[in-house]
């Protein structure tokens, strides 16, 4: 098994290598220009289909221990894969074109996740530990709904979070960590197989985008990390009776808190909830490297991830303790605020400063 996980690495540097140095046959469609949108931090052209790398080599790790597995957990596989793949899909013809509309993004996620719930004898979510929500979702539709809508959710909020160079793979790695501990711990040995594939071809991909950003992961790549994670953690749930449910919320503190922050900014200034802005936790965090030495900026990403990383790789080892899971997602989410409100702050304090020296 190690010897596949060194494959799947390899596998996914070398298509981003690839992808990196054979830039100049296909900048023209794959390049992200800063001009793009107002939310764009990088300057240049970058190809923004990394997610290419990760996908491949999934796809690669997966065929690879295949022969190992039970018909069961074949199926089970492939039939994850099978469904993301329109995820993957229709983000990377965003990327390449830069038309498709995200309700059609959305959309796509969510008979995706259908699908996926489908092939598995109407998987769903059936427990939130919320005694009136759970009585909803023992009527197997509502539980496969509610399902395909989280799936869609995580998959636009892990796109959400790439906008520094590492972070949303970065997380993705983090989470599959520990989604991989917490499965090995509970007996669930072929989430854990899958767990550790996604990380390593997430690593293979992380050698050209951290810290220099010479390839983007893309909505793409975005999408798939996200809907891979969110389906995991709810299989890691439903397949034992000792994690909360809650372990998923503690698990995604990050990207949730980051998506529900923003939908209430953007909100709250009148601008519609789905239009890009350049108000994120790492754009903040970006702007004060910025302030300290130009050197800093590619390593923006390094903020957020420790200010999430120890509630992330905490989760696993506090799985079952729904008291303690929503107490720490709950300092998470004031430690955020704390942070965003500073930097928030700070950066209207140097504006001020720089209106008035004019």
């Amino acid at each position: 098994m190690v010897a596949h996980l060194f494959i799947v690495i390899f596998c996914s540097a070398a298509l981003a290598g690839g992808l990196v140095f054979g830039r100049r046959w296909h900048l023209r469609l794959t390049g992200d220009r800063a001009q793009d949108g107002d939310h764009k931090m990088h300057k240049g052209v970058v190809p923004r289909v990394g997610g290419i790398a990760i996908f491949v080599s999934m796809m690669l790790g997966v065929a690879l221990v295949t022969p190992l597995l039970y018909p069961e957990a074949m199926a089970t596989y492939w039939a994850l894969l099978g469904s993301t793949s329109l995820i993957f899909g229709i983000g990377l013809i965003e990327d390449l074109t830069r038309a498709v509309m995200p309700a059609i993004r959305y959309s796509a996620c969510i008979v995706a996740a259908l699908i996926f719930s489908l092939a598995q004898e109407q998987f769903g979510i059936s427990t939130v530990s919320v005694p009136l929500i759970d009585a909803a979702l023992g009527v197997a539709p509502v539980s496969m709904i509610f399902f395909a809508f989280a799936v869609a959710g995580m998959s636009h909020a892990s796109n959400l979070i790439d906008g520094e160079n590492g972070l949303c793979a970065g997380f993705s790695l983090l989470a599959f960590v520990a989604l991989g501990i917490t499965a090995g711990l509970t007996g669930q040995a072929t989430i854990a197989i899958l767990c550790e594939i996604a990380v390593a071809a997430n690593l293979g991909f992380l050698l050209f985008n951290f810290p220099s950003g010479r390839l983007f992961l893309g909505d793409g790549g975005a999408y798939f990390n996200g809907a891979l994670i969110a389906i995991l953690a709810v299989m890691v749930v439903e397949g034992s009776a000792s994690v909360s449910p809650w372990f998923a919320v503690l698990l995604l503190s990050y990207p949730i808190t980051e998506t529900l922050f923003t939908m209430y900014r953007r909100l709250r200034t009148g601008r519609a909830f789905y239009q890009p802005d350049s108000e994120h936790l790492h754009h903040l965090v970006q702007r004060f490297a910025n302030s300290r030495g130009q050197g800093l900026a590619r390593y923006s990403a390094v903020l957020p991830l420790a200010l999430a990383a120890p509630f992330v790789l905490t989760a696993p080892f506090i799985q079952g303790a729904t008291a303690a899971l929503i107490a720490y997602s709950g300092i998470y989410l004031a430690l955020y605020l704390g942070v965003y409100t500073a930097l928030s702050l700070r950066a209207r304090r140097e504006v001020a400063l720089t209106q008035s020296a004019d």
